[in-house]
């Protein structure tokens, strides 16, 4: 499910969906002059999955957070809540 789109000079598009054993997986793609400029490639893919029993505490600390803000939530954002919690998940990219 797409849950997030951006379309302009500047192209992202963020997809959620859980996969069959429960994990919980929430993917990018960001396409444009920037991506190209950083990465040597217009279209930048990455991929967070955080298991099933791992969900709870993200969503917890994702609703902490959704809370105590006024700005987007972010993929960033996201990848940070599991980094500095300790919550255990998968990052990977390709661009």
């Amino acid at each position: 499910m797409e849950i997030f789109r951006d379309e302009g000079i500047e192209f992202t598009s963020i997809r959620t969906n859980f996969e069959s054993d429960g994990t919980l997986s929430i993917s990018g793609q960001d396409m444009g002059p920037m991506v190209e400029e950083f990465w040597g490639d217009d279209d930048y893919e990455y991929f967070l999955s955080i298991p099933k029993k791992s969900i709870e505490i993200f969503v917890l600390h994702l609703m902490k957070l959704a809370f105590n803000t006024e700005k987007k939530i972010t993929f960033g954002d996201c990848k940070e809540i599991v980094e500095v919690n300790k919550i255990e998940h998968a990052f990977n990219w390709w661009s």
